[in-house]
């Protein structure tokens, strides 16, 4: 689709492509889940609303009546990897209502979209068998390894994500499989964390080996991997503590001694341009 075009023919959603994206893989059809970050704008280029200013991405399902029809209709036409910008009119955003305090009635608005990976429809987790959900995991795993070695970090994370989803809460796996299931979910969410590390996703990252620390609070790959997501997140001191015990764990490791290294120096490094920021003010 060139740049510019009237994708609803009424005016009702103008689509602008800021990056080009993968059009071999052609686009998210009805019914699949789409993954996203956006940044919502008024027509005066007030931020209202960002999914970059949370952890994680959006998610919603083509069609379904999920988010505003602008979305539904712009987002169906996007390809893998493409960024646009979709002007909403008021009819295909909130209406003459709005949505208060952020929206006015009859706004028109502005949203610019990064459309990261989509998913096919599939069963819903509570479809399926205690069987069929191991199943499915082993699956997703695979897929999400696929997609890591093609370097799609965004999609590696989405199918480890939901691997590991398939796997929580009441689970009981084949007889002879227990021990299948745990490994099988433990694996799939530190390929997680570091899928969110590659796209500098920290806060997410963190949040990931926090789920896997409350289970094994000696797992070494997670220590690591929080304590590097949180010293990129200035959380210098939880940091130091995460990659501290995972030393002490694995004390053989070059690669969390260098990171303990490099979240002291990142420490001090802030805490001398706070001491040349405060002199300067009050010097």
């Amino acid at each position: 689709m060139s740049t510019g075009d009237d994708i609803c023919g009424d005016g009702g959603v103008l689509k602008t492509i800021l990056t080009e994206g993968d059009a071999t893989q052609g686009t998210p059809p009805p019914g699949s889940k789409v993954t996203v970050h956006y940044v919502g704008k008024l027509l005066d280029g007030s931020k209202f609303d960002s999914s970059r200013d949370r952890p994680g991405f959006f998610e919603f399902t083509i069609g379904q009546g999920q988010v505003i029809q602008g979305w539904d209709s712009g987002v169906a036409t996007m390809h893998k990897g493409e960024t646009a910008t979709l002007i909403c009119r008021s009819d295909y955003a909130y209406g003459e209502r709005g949505s208060p305090p952020k929206i006015p009635g009859g706004a028109t608005l502005s949203f610019e979209v990064e459309l990261f990976s989509w998913k096919e429809a599939r069963k819903e987790k509570w479809q399926l068998s205690d069987e069929q959900k191991l199943e499915e995991a082993v699956s997703y795993k695979a897929k999400g390894t696929a997609a890591f070695q093609s370097a799609n970090f965004a999609e590696a994370q989405g199918w480890y994500h939901d691997a590991a989803d398939l796997l929580d809460g009441e689970l009981t796996p084949p007889e002879g499989r227990e021990d299948e299931a745990v490994a099988l979910r433990l694996s799939c969410q530190l390929n997680e964390a570091q899928m969110c590390l590659r796209q500098s996703e920290w806060a997410s990252a963190a949040a990931v080996c926090t789920s896997v620390l409350e289970r094994e609070p000696q797992n070494v790959k997670a220590l690591f991997r929080r304590g590097s997501a949180l010293s990129r997140c200035a959380d210098y001191a939880a940091a130091r503590a995460d990659l501290l015990a995972a030393s002490k764990l694995d004390p053989k490791s070059k690669e969390i001694r260098e990171a303990f290294t490099a979240c002291k120096e990142a420490e001090a490094a802030a805490k001398a341009k706070d001491k040349a920021f405060a002199a300067k003010m009050f010097g």
